[in-house]
């Protein structure tokens, strides 16, 4: 006679990203930003036995392991949030198979990335080319650059970095620029801009850089400028301080500005203005739902600094300025720029893998590290661990 199994199916849902460590498991709802998180040993376990490759996302609970307390209300709220489901043995034939959000892209090897990156001709390779910035003065071989613009793909994002003065004056670049369909925004200090010439182009963004404390007639003169000319422009107020703050806050509502970002300054010496008001609590981590997509771009690349690159007008190119440069418009294609970038630097794939993120369940729902990091020194800006 033959005796029936009795027992439970513990499956978790697809859209639900598990994030395990040997003290903490989170489960984290992709689509509705519901979280789970326990320090249970049970829990813990549990949750390692489903990620085994050989339980495909499902595993086997007794009416034991449902009737702990601990399992069962772990159940119960998994159930209740709509992250995964208990189904009854004796209605289904055979185990279930569940498909996990498991990211492959565990060889952090660099010897095989046409292999790994998927990138089998050049075209792809250029194709994950987004942005360039170029950096430019007085002295710029404005020849060079547009040999060099000429040979990068087209719908790329331009920055332009200098003095007015020296952008304008360049007119075969800009005359290049102006013919691009891409978006293109010039970035200068405002007490850098003319307010007595006209020769703005208007397909451009306009980034105007405040420093604080500000030259308030000049700003006035500047802001009369802009909006005399019909220009496209965004302010970008750089504190450093709460003040900093407040005083941005006045300028904005005082003189109706509706295009701004708020950017924080690191200067060496406002780490407890950081702490208060830059370094991410876990409330400020899971405050809008984070979907797989982007948990999964965390794992792989650098979202700030992955497709970017920056010209400084003596040609040398960076992905990121505080590393080494990867290249050299003078010599180099932008196409061994790209694959030196890929094969060789420390930019595009700085993913949170160090102490103590690789140690955190957020580790992959927190976004990429920053240039404040390398600023700070610290590999984590939160308060988390």
């Amino acid at each position: 006679m033959e005796t029936s199994i009795t027992g439970w199916w513990f499956t978790i849902e697809p859209y639900v990203y598990i994030g395990l460590t040997s003290e903490c498991v989170l489960l984290y709802n992709t689509l509705d930003g519901e979280y789970i998180e326990s320090n249970k040993v049970e829990i813990i376990q549990l949750l390692k036995k489903l990620l085994e490759r050989n339980n495909q996302g499902v595993v086997y609970l007794t009416n034991e392991d449902i009737q702990n307390r601990i399992v069962e209300s772990f159940v119960d709220e998994v159930r209740e949030k709509y992250m995964g489901d208990i189904i009854d043995i004796a209605l289904s034939n055979e185990k279930p198979v569940q498909i996990l959000p498991l990211f492959n892209f565990l060889d952090n090897e660099k010897l095989e990335v046409y292999e790994r990156h998927n990138f089998s001709v050049s075209r792809n390779l250029l194709e994950n080319l987004f942005e360039i910035t170029i950096h430019v003065n007085n002295e710029t071989d404005i020849c060079a650059f547009l040999n060099f613009l000429k040979s990068v793909p087209s719908k790329i994002i331009f920055n332009i970095y200098g003095k007015l003065n020296d952008v304008v004056n360049n007119e075969r670049l800009l005359s290049f620029l102006d013919n691009s369909s891409s978006l293109k925004k010039v970035y200068c200090l405002y007490t850098e801009i003319p307010c007595s010439q006209t020769f703005f182009m208007n397909n451009f963004l306009y980034c105007v850089l405040v420093n604080f404390p500000i030259d308030i007639r000049l700003w006035e003169d500047v802001l009369i400028t802009l909006r005399e000319q019909n220009l496209s422009y965004k302010y970008i107020f750089n504190v450093a301080s709460l003040n900093d703050c407040q005083d941005a806050e006045q300028l904005i509502e005082r003189f109706r500005i509706k295009e701004y970002q708020i950017k924080p300054i690191y200067d060496g010496t406002n780490m407890a203005f950081f702490k208060e008001y830059v370094f991410l609590s876990k409330k400020d981590i899971l405050s809008m739902p984070i979907s797989i997509k982007n948990i999964f771009a965390n794992q792989a690349i650098n979202t700030y600094d992955f497709g970017k690159i920056n010209i400084m007008s003596n040609g040398d190119v960076f992905a990121n300025m505080n590393f080494l440069p990867i290249g050299n418009i003078y010599k180099d294609s932008v196409y061994d720029i790209v694959c030196k970038e890929l094969n060789e630097g420390e930019s595009w794939f700085r993913v949170r893998d160090k102490e103590p993120c690789n140690r955190c369940v957020f580790q992959w729902l927190c976004p990429s590290p920053s240039d404040y990091e390398i600023a700070i020194g610290l590999t984590n800006l939160c308060h988390v661990m």
